[in-house]
């Protein structure tokens, strides 16, 4: 993947939205999911996908983030997994379709994340009743947005990450170990950070670099899914370790037969048991 060069980069989004459609490795809901398409800019650039479950169990509702290392994917390629966690947890979720890298680099996401919220504020929904979820990227989205509404003196009911980027040097002993054996490479992680960063002084931002966090965050919860098989297990576990040293609600459940991503491949009955392990956990917080 880092052989890529910035004009193929659109082709490659392309033949993974592609692929992910045509493989449907997302189990789906048992039930109909009813699906709302939002715009939050007039010349609708930047969808908000709104999921409804059949039955809803809470006033709290969830804003989710995709992965893909800020280069890749999109509300479609995550679109049967956010509906099956929409079942599941009985929850309203709204999956943010952000601008992507590197044609709009850090902070443009995080900006897009901000009015998205703000989107739903106009809507009735407190920010207090928002849970910001995301996997890989999207994790570092989430707590990003998070850190943003930290130094806002605003409230978030929780933050959820699946396995997040959290530290672009990319010289954990995790990397170390899993960069170049499993489906997520050192090499390419690497290579999203390059392409996410504006200029050297991101790497000072905490909303850039997730492990400069120094003081307690607004969200009542944090919940962290880490995985065994993963580069990007310990800034995963380091990031929920500086918060719980800061006095924050965390839980961090790890899953050593795992491997980044599992929570996108459901129909392998191993991912789709942790998946509804975690489910049931994050239910109890929302």
């Amino acid at each position: 993947m880092q052989n890529v060069k910035n004009d193929e980069i659109k082709n490659l989004r392309s033949a993974i939205e592609k692929r992910r459609t045509n493989l449907r490795i997302s189990k789906k809901p048992k039930k109909e999911i009813k699906k709302v398409d939002h715009y939050l800019d007039k010349d609708e650039s930047i969808l908000l996908r709104e999921y409804s479950p059949y039955k809803v169990d809470n006033k709290n509702i969830i804003l989710f983030f995709h992965g893909g290392g800020y280069v890749l994917n999109s509300v479609f390629t995550h679109d049967d997994m956010v509906a099956y966690f929409s079942e599941k947890l009985r929850t309203r979720i709204f999956s943010l379709d952000y601008k992507l890298a590197p044609e709009n680099k850090f902070p443009a996401a995080l900006e897009n994340a901000i009015q998205a919220v703000e989107w739903l504020e106009d809507k009735n929904i407190s920010s207090a009743n928002i849970s910001l979820c995301g996997d890989s990227a999207g994790g570092h989205l989430a707590a990003s947005l998070t850190h943003h509404f930290t130094n806002e003196d605003k409230k978030i009911h929780s933050q959820f990450l699946m396995y997040p980027m959290c530290d672009p040097n990319c010289d954990s002993e995790s990397h170390k170990i899993f960069g170049d054996k499993y489906f997520l490479t050192n090499q390419a992680m690497k290579w999203f950070w390059k392409h996410l960063q504006k200029d050297e002084i991101d790497m000072t931002d905490e909303m850039f670099n997730l492990l400069l966090i120094n003081k307690k965050i607004t969200a009542d919860h944090t919940f962290i899914i880490t995985a065994g098989f993963d580069p990007l297990h310990d800034e995963a576990e380091k990031y929920a370790s500086l918060l719980h040293n800061m006095n924050n609600n965390v839980k961090q459940l790890h899953y050593p037969s795992m491997f980044h991503g599992f929570a996108t491949m459901t129909r392998l009955k191993t991912a789709n048991r942790a998946v509804n392990d975690f489910l049931r956990e994050y239910k109890k917080i929302l």
